[in-house]
């Protein structure tokens, strides 16, 4: 059974949250850390204070089942903070290589090779430039796990995410050019391509094209023909951004074509808001204040921002939370509330947070079996075929 959910391990409380989901439905999810959240010892890990040898081991500890499928999410040249400093395309290239070989030593079971990003300061690559470093860091990448013997599949990106949706043709374009590269490369076609479905991560909501009621059915439309495009050359759809949706919506993109997709920062939002609820209802106030202050300075909350923006300061710190939970103060403000739970008799923090994630990760799932009642397969799409094995 194929998973269909990503899960962004925005905190180790959604990674708690993912493997108690697993267990307790027995339905297989990815976990789709990016390099900002758990990277090699030699980057500093990220910013859930694990390498990526210290996750997997974290996570197969947990999970005896296999039911979770380690993931690296947008791992490519410079999606490190560690890398703001390089220059060069090739070191940065040589460098996201170091990551992906401690991904393939730690065992993880999917790499998504994104390229689209530029050094820090210069935006997105243009798309040959990315096209081209792409279908060289796949090769690479197929180079080292075939020397390991490690089985690994692909997932392949290379542009940012837009609110709109890809051009059906242009897509199609770009992908036979950079699906050519990697066969003459030598190297299996990717599981997953990723496209704009429409489906865009914002401030405290979906401001994807598909989430206007007015443009969804032209939405769905232009996603059908992507999809269409990536079975016809025997490949999954991807769709990224999809936190904020109803279960309704998110079904509509998979009966539409989208095979797989994920969410992230919602995730640490729930989690955010619940611990919040938490210090208000124990009349942690000055706790409360800190942590806002704390995550508003962090200053996190800048790259999710509309411009321009009516949100408050309260919202930015909202939106900013998860990036605090492993500082010194975001953990003496956790133990703070922990304690006065405990003092009063009431479930443990850990507990009461965990559950808050976990019903965003039920929703979510719920979204697949709508979809899956709903779906009829075409006889001659064997990625189709392969979605609805893992809807089942």
């Amino acid at each position: 059974m194929e998973p269909v959910v990503g899960i962004g391990p925005v905190s180790r409380c959604t990674v708690d949250a993912a493997l108690a989901v697993a267990r307790r439905t027995r339905t297989p999810l990815m976990l789709i850390p990016s390099r900002r959240q758990v990277d090699a010892a030699e980057f500093g890990g990220g910013y859930l204070g694990w390498t990526t040898q210290e996750f997997a081991d974290y996570v197969a500890e947990r999970d005896p089942d296999g039911l979770t499928l380690l993931c690296r999410d947008h791992g490519g040249p410079w999606m490190h903070t560690a890398e703001a400093g390089v220059t060069e395309p090739t070191e940065a290239l040589d460098s996201c290589m170091r990551s992906f070989t401690a991904d393939l030593d730690a065992g993880f079971g999917l790499l998504h090779i994104d390229t689209s990003e530029g050094r820090p300061g210069t935006g997105p690559v243009p798309a040959q430039t990315a096209a081209t470093r792409l279908v060289e860091l796949y090769a690479r990448c197929h180079a080292e796990a075939t020397a390991r013997g490690a089985e690994v599949a692909y997932e392949i990106g290379f542009e940012p995410q837009d609110v709109s949706t890809n051009d059906p043709d242009e897509f199609k374009a770009a992908l036979r050019l950079v699906l050519e590269g990697i066969d003459a490369a030598g190297a299996p076609r990717p599981r997953y391509v990723v496209a704009q479905t429409g489906t865009k991560v914002a401030e405290l909501r979906n401001v994807g094209r598909f989430h206007e009621p007015h443009a969804r059915d032209e939405t769905l439309r232009q996603v059908s023909t992507l999809a269409a495009t990536c079975h016809q050359e025997g490949v999954l759809l991807k769709a990224h951004n999809c936190d904020y949706l109803t279960t309704e919506e998110t079904a509509l993109l998979l009966r539409a074509g989208v095979d797989a997709f994920n969410v992230a920062p919602e995730y640490g939002v729930a989690e955010t808001r619940a611990l919040l609820r938490v210090l208000d209802e124990m009349a942690l106030t000055e706790a409360k204040e800190d942590f806002l202050r704390l995550a508003y300075d962090s200053g996190k909350w800048r790259k999710w921002m509309l411009d321009p923006t009516t949100a408050t300061d309260v919202e930015r710190a909202v939106i900013a939370g998860h990036y605090v939970f492993r500082t010194d103060e975001g953990l003496r403000i956790r133990e703070e509330a922990a304690l006065a739970l405990a003092t009063r008799g009431r479930p443990p923090l850990d507990a009461i947070l965990q559950e808050a994630v976990a019903e965003r990760i039920e929703s979510a799932l719920r979204a697949v079996t709508q979809a899956a009642g709903h779906t009829a397969q075409p006889a001659d799409a064997p990625a189709a075929a392969l979605t609805a094995e893992a809807v089942r």
